[in-house]
């Protein structure tokens, strides 16, 4: 099972104290999150089974990419080079 602060880590401060003060204000269970949308500008939306939460905080494009940044520890690069090179062999095996 993912461990939800380990996903949450990634986030800014702000961003993750809405969410943790929207589970806490409603009594969720954060392990009951299956699902975080981020898009530049626009309110962060989390699902949790059929429901679908909007959490007041815009994220920047700037935030958006501290938090890629710190999913791909500070390499983007390295991903973006497995990313490709996994697109590529199931390009050749279809």
């Amino acid at each position: 099972m993912i461990n939800i602060n380990n996903i949450l880590r990634c986030f800014p401060n702000n961003a993750v104290r809405k969410i943790d003060d929207y589970f806490s204000k409603n009594n969720i269970n954060l392990n009951y999150l299956e699902e975080i949308r981020i898009r530049v500008n626009r309110p962060i939306i989390l699902k949790l089974g059929q429901a679908e939460i909007i959490i007041e905080y815009n994220i920047t494009s700037e935030e958006i990419l501290e938090i890629l940044q710190q999913i791909c520890d500070n390499s983007i690069y390295s991903y973006q080079n497995q990313i490709v090179n996994r697109l590529r062999y199931f390009k050749r095996r279809t």
